[in-house]
């Protein structure tokens, strides 16, 4: 009986270590999630302090001179993201509202939102563009072929009267 009791007691050991290993284990979790919501407030804080000294800097206010180089990387970042969404704007074939930054179609005279009066933007069509260059150069292209043409077949039509 001695060694069933030993069993029993090493069983019941066993389970109340593991027991306190998880317990402990769900708390090392509780606190690294702590840890982890705190860091996150710590980011959310220095992205605060950088855009406080970004504004002072796009005020043309003076910031610390390490500062200067990141603040105008910032501000290059910023005019490549405004090309940008023109480009699409443009692919889309809409222009925003100066006064409320609606977006708006690009033949839009008059703002859906605000009623502003908008400037007249003539859509951008490269294809368009590009066939009138081609159709420019292909007339031209014709006239003087044409003229070229009319020599070569009149020397053709020369030569093939004189072989026959």
């Amino acid at each position: 009986m001695s060694f069933f009791d030993n069993l029993s007691k090493k069983v019941s050991n066993t389970a109340k270590s593991a027991a306190k290993k998880s317990s402990n284990l769900v708390e090392i979790a509780k606190l690294n999630m702590n840890i982890s919501s705190e860091e996150d407030k710590i980011n959310k804080l220095y992205a605060e302090i950088g855009k406080i000294a970004y504004s002072s800097y796009s005020a043309g206010k003076e910031v610390p001179e390490e500062y200067k180089t990141q603040c105008e990387s910032i501000k290059t970042c910023l005019d490549n993201i405004k090309n940008f969404k023109k480009q699409i704007m443009a692919l889309k074939q809409i222009k925003e509202c100066p006064s409320c930054g609606n977006e708006l179609e690009i033949d839009a005279v008059f703002c859906s939102k605000c009623g502003a009066k908008q400037e007249i933007i003539k859509p951008e069509n490269s294809e368009a563009k590009e066939s009138d260059k081609n159709d420019t150069a292909e007339e031209c292209d014709k006239c003087e072929d044409t003229q070229e043409e009319k020599s070569d077949n009149e020397q053709d039509d020369e030569s093939e009267t004189e072989v026959e």
